[in-house]
C-alpha cells in the first residue's frame, strides 16, 4: 500500500491579517483576515489578452 497517498500541498498562501480583537472577558483574541478570491473561469482568457496587448487601450473591450 502507499505510505503517502495524500500529497502535501506545495504552497499554502499566508492569510492577510487585517486586525486583532481582544475579548472583553479574558477569552481568546479574535483575528480578522481577508478571504481570498477564487480564480475566475475566464482568467486564462484575460491573461492571454494581456500578453498579446501592445498598449493598455487594446485591453478595453
Amino acid at each position: 500500500m502507499a505510505r503517502n497517498a495524500v500529497r502535501a500541498p506545495r504552497y499554502i498562501h499566508t492569510p492577510k491579517i487585517i486586525g486583532h480583537q481582544p475579548d472583553l472577558f479574558d477569552g481568546p483574541t479574535i483575528t480578522h483576515e481577508v478571504p481570498r478570491r477564487q480564480i475566475g473561469k475566464d482568467a486564462a482568457r484575460q491573461i492571454r489578452a494581456w500578453g498579446r496587448a501592445d498598449t493598455l487601450g487594446d485591453l478595453e473591450d
